[in-house]
C-alpha cells in the first residue's frame, strides 16, 4: 500500500508545483496536500461489485449507492467529453468528516466533492443528509477527473477554472450549482453580475471562480455558486449552439492543447466574443 502512496506523490506534478511555489501559497495549503496524497482512498477497501469504489470502514452502504450510479455518471461524462475515460478512475467514500478533509487535498469538509490526483473523493454529506445530490456531484467530479486522466495534473491547472467548473456543472445537469436558478442567473448577468471570463489561469492566480460584480445581501455562498451556474449555462450554450465546434474544441483539450488555441480550433473565434454571444443571447430570452 505504501508503494502505491510512493508512487502516486511521484506521479502528481501539482503537489510539487504548489510546493515549490513560496509565497504565492500558503503554508495551510501545502500540508492539506501531502495529507491528501497521504490518505488517498486507494487505502480503503473496494466493493466487490465494483472495484473503483472504495469505502472507509463504516461507509459501505454509502459506497453501494455510488457504484450503483457510477456507470450512468462514466457513460454521460464520456458521452459530452467526446472521449472515453483513460483509465478507471477511484472513488473515495468517507464515513467521517475528518478522513474526508484529511483526503480531499483542501483540508476541509464544507464541499461535498473533490477530486484530487485523479480520485473523486465524496463527503459522508451525500449519504446524508445531502444524498439527493449525490447522483449530480458525482457526475461533476468525473468530469474533473476525465480531463485529468487525459491532460495530467500540470495542464489541467492551467485551464481556466470557469471552464472546468462550468463543464463539470454543465454535464451534471447542475451539480455543484443547485442553490441558483437559470432564471435567476439570467436576470444576474442583466444586472452586470456576470462571470469573470478570462483564456487562461497561471497557478499564483486565485483558484476561485469569480464574477465581475458581487449580487448585494446575500450570503457569502451566493455568489460563487452563482458564478458555477452562470459558468455552466455558458458551457451549455457553447455545447447547444455548435454542437461540431464544441466537440472540436474538447478533442483539442484532451489532446493537451492549450485554451485559447483549443477555443479557436473548435469555434475559429474567441472566448470573450463567445461570451458576448452567450450574453446577447441570454437577453433575448428574457
Amino acid at each position: 500500500m505504501r508503494r502505491r502512496i510512493f508512487w502516486a506523490v511521484i506521479g502528481v506534478p501539482l503537489a510539487l508545483i504548489i510546493i515549490g511555489a513560496g509565497a504565492a501559497f500558503s503554508l495551510p495549503m501545502t500540508r492539506h496536500m501531502i495529507s491528501a496524497l497521504w490518505n488517498l482512498p486507494d487505502r480503503w477497501p473496494a466493493l466487490s461489485i465494483n472495484s473503483q469504489v472504495h469505502y472507509q470502514p463504516g461507509a459501505e452502504d454509502f459506497a453501494r449507492d455510488v457504484a450503483a450510479l457510477y456507470p450512468e455518471a462514466i457513460a454521460r461524462v464520456e458521452a459530452v467529453h467526446g472521449r472515453r475515460f483513460a483509465h478507471p478512475v477511484t472513488v473515495g467514500a468517507y464515513a467521517t468528516a475528518e478522513a474526508y478533509a484529511a483526503a480531499n487535498g483542501v483540508g476541509s469538509d464544507i464541499p461535498v466533492g473533490v477530486t484530487f490526483a485523479g480520485r473523486v473523493n465524496l463527503s459522508p454529506k451525500l449519504f446524508w443528509p445531502q444524498h439527493r445530490r449525490l447522483r449530480a456531484i458525482l457526475t461533476h467530479e468525473l468530469s474533473h477527473a476525465h480531463i485529468q486522466g487525459w491532460i495530467g495534473e500540470y495542464k489541467y491547472v492551467y485551464l481556466p477554472n470557469w471552464f472546468k467548473e462550468g463543464l463539470a456543472v454543465m454535464i451534471s445537469e447542475g451539480g455543484g450549482a443547485e442553490l441558483v436558478s437559470e432564471d435567476e442567473a439570467r436576470a444576474a448577468i442583466q444586472r452586470g453580475e456576470r462571470l469573470v471570463i478570462n483564456d487562461a489561469v497561471s497557478l499564483p492566480n486565485s483558484i476561485d471562480v469569480r464574477l465581475e460584480k458581487a449580487p448585494a445581501n446575500t450570503p457569502p455562498w451566493y455568489p460563487v455558486v452563482l458564478a458555477y451556474r452562470e459558468a455552466g449555462m455558458f458551457l451549455s450554450y457553447l455545447r447547444e449552439s455548435d454542437r461540431p465546434a464544441f466537440d472540436r474544441m474538447m478533442n483539442a483539450i484532451l489532446d493537451g492543447r492549450p485554451f485559447v488555441e483549443a477555443v479557436t480550433v473548435g469555434y475559429h473565434d474567441d472566448v470573450r466574443s463567445l461570451w458576448e454571444a452567450f450574453i446577447k443571447s441570454s437577453s433575448d430570452r428574457k
